[in-house]
């Protein structure tokens, strides 16, 4: 694969990307669309994967890379949020918050950098964790809606909504972490500049 060029890996996943938002807001009124996400999501991990190792392997990192490398995903994210947020199977308000938290996960990770600090990779809720948790909830989320228990009628939030809260609750504790560690790094520059 190495005749083809990274980047090629980032426009696909991104266009993945796309289809996976797309499916996520109708999967309400089709619940197969639930799993055919999971493999959606999983298709755009490898690609992100290919790109990646195919870059490192041909030694065509370049800065312009890292670009192409790291926008689409933020893209991405927003695509499956957005469709998730809009979907009948979540509150459109806990969704965009949600969409927003993991925005600012993203601002928080590149922050230290243009602070002059190291880039913030703190967890708990990165991008594969997200990634993982979309999964097994969509899954749950699909079950449910198939077996359709008698007490999930009386529930109060639906599986996607369950997974929003919990995007908002570990990416709050993931930014905190984050400027913590940016105000670490420049505390200990300060003290060794003076």
């Amino acid at each position: 694969m190495k005749f083809i060029h990274p980047d090629i890996f980032s426009y696909i996943a991104l266009l993945v990307a796309f289809a996976t938002g797309m499916l996520y807001y109708r999967s309400g009124e089709t619940p197969i669309f639930l799993i055919f996400n999971i493999l959606l999501i999983l298709l755009r991990m490898t690609l992100n994967t290919l790109d990646g190792l195919i870059a490192l392997k041909i030694e065509r990192t370049s800065r312009k890379g890292k670009i192409v490398n790291a926008l689409p995903d933020r893209y991405a994210d927003m695509f499956y949020l957005i469709g998730i947020s809009f979907s009948s199977l979540c509150n459109i308000k806990i969704g965009i918050i949600a969409t927003v938290t993991v925005l600012l996960i993203s601002y928080s990770g590149i922050l230290g950098k243009a602070l002059g600090v190291s880039w913030q990779q703190q967890g708990p809720l990165d991008k594969v964790d997200r990634l993982v948790i979309v999964m097994v909830f969509s899954l749950i989320q699909f079950i449910l809606i198939k077996t359709k228990p008698g007490w999930i009628e009386n529930f109060r939030f639906t599986v996607m909504e369950l997974c929003m809260l919990l995007f908002i609750i570990l990416g709050q504790l993931t930014i905190i972490r984050r400027v913590m560690g940016m105000i670490k790094e420049i505390n200990r520059i300060e003290s060794s500049n003076t």
